[in-house]
């Protein structure tokens, strides 16, 4: 059966990568969760989008000066405007998650303004994860191979996926190349809807359906689309609507 993936927290409810939206997430029952890791100013792991706070807190700048003194006085913006939360931490956020049985975690290591991947960032995202016990169900993930391999190298136990999109797959030869090329690197992929749209065939030529992705749907017909077709996970920043619509589905 296809999974529902709560995209960073559910952004189109809740503040993206949100307290609010982890625990709303946990309330609505889906069986998973994407998040973002970026380190701090003082190498903790908080969980955010972008490299810079500009466009979903209060403040200006790259995460990476973020100190704890100005992570809490900050705010982040949600779709009704500002919430009563700073940035969290991976651990924070684990508290929430980590209880909830069988739920996936799908956290995505993302670069730094300057599009450096930290390994700091790796290997403290892989000790968490593997403290909190959370290795069986946790999937890491990144578009970059060589974030992939520092995991495969460093944690092999745990699951790896990777995202692309037509850009990306464009300039590695694409997506039959790109995706060939993979080897025992990752378990999954994840494609954005234009590219599988046109590149199914090729993808599960290299993937069993039930391995393969699409992201990020958000609109009713789309999701009822890729639900008929049967793929293994379907990434939505609106995981009640999804619910709503495979069930739909499942009564047909």
């Amino acid at each position: 059966m296809t999974q529902i993936i709560a995209h960073r927290g559910a952004r189109n409810l809740w503040a993206e990568n949100s307290l609010q939206g982890f625990r709303n997430v946990v309330a609505l029952g889906v069986g998973a969760v994407e998040f973002d890791l970026h380190l701090g100013a003082g190498g903790e792991i908080l969980v955010i989008h972008d490299a810079t706070l500009d466009r979903t807190t209060t403040g200006a700048g790259p995460v990476r000066a973020l100190t704890e003194d100005s992570r809490h006085a900050l705010r982040l913006i949600g779709p009704d405007g500002e919430i009563d939360e700073g940035v969290p931490t991976l651990s924070e956020v684990l508290d929430i998650l980590a209880p909830v049985p069988g739920l996936r975690l799908f956290p995505e290591i993302k670069a730094d303004e300057n599009g450096v991947y930290d390994p700091a960032l790796v290997i403290g995202t892989i000790e968490m994860l593997r403290a909190y016990g959370l290795a069986p169900r946790t999937v890491l993930h990144s578009f970059d191979t060589g974030v992939l391999r520092m995991i495969r190298a460093a944690a092999p136990e745990f699951a790896r996926k990777v995202s692309v999109n037509g850009d990306w797959a464009e300039r590695q030869g694409g997506i039959r190349a790109f995706c060939g090329g993979l080897g025992d690197l990752v378990g999954m992929v994840a494609v954005h809807h234009e590219l599988l749209e046109v590149e199914l065939e090729a993808v599960s030529s290299l993937f069993p359906l039930q391995k393969i992705g699409v992201w990020t749907l958000n609109d009713p017909d789309l999701i009822a689309r890729w639900l008929r077709r049967g793929v293994g996970f379907i990434t939505t920043d609106d995981p009640r609507m999804a619910k709503d619509i495979m069930a739909q589905e499942m009564a047909l």
